[in-house]
Order: structure tokens, then C-alpha cells, then sequence
């Protein structure tokens, strides 16, 4: 497993971690007007599809603006 591989992984805890203190059945809108469910973004997670690859990167982004700021 390459470093990439595992910073990855770890990400994916991490996002995991938050998305599952949440009300399972809570909705998140996206884009376009579609809502998914918490439970639904953990499960593209969990499965490693693009979209819930594309999760990960935009959650981590965000934590990275919350505690550094838009740099």
C-alpha cells in the first residue's frame, strides 16, 4: 500500500467517523436539487465508488477550511 494509499484511508475514517454521528436518515442536498440521505453517503463511502471518493476530497476540504481558513 503506497502512502497515498493510506492517507486516503485514513481520510476515509476520519469522514466516516463525522458522517456517522449524524441522524442516519438526515438528508444532504447536492447540486442539481437531489437530496441523499446520510445513510446513502455512507455507503458510497464505504463501497470506494467515485462518487463517495468525491465525498471524502470535498469533506476533507472543508475541514481544511474550518481550521486554516480558504487558502
Amino acid at each position: 500500500m503506497t502512502q497515498e494509499d493510506n492517507l486516503y484511508n485514513e481520510q476515509k475514517k476520519l469522514v466516516l467517523a463525522r458522517f456517522r454521528t449524524l441522524n442516519q436518515e438526515g438528508k444532504i442536498m447536492l447540486g442539481g436539487g437531489k437530496e441523499v440521505t446520510v445513510k446513502e453517503l455512507i455507503s458510497h463511502i464505504e463501497q470506494g465508488d467515485e462518487f463517495g471518493k468525491n465525498i471524502v476530497k470535498v469533506q476533507m476540504k472543508m475541514l481544511q477550511v474550518l481550521t486554516h481558513g480558504a487558502e
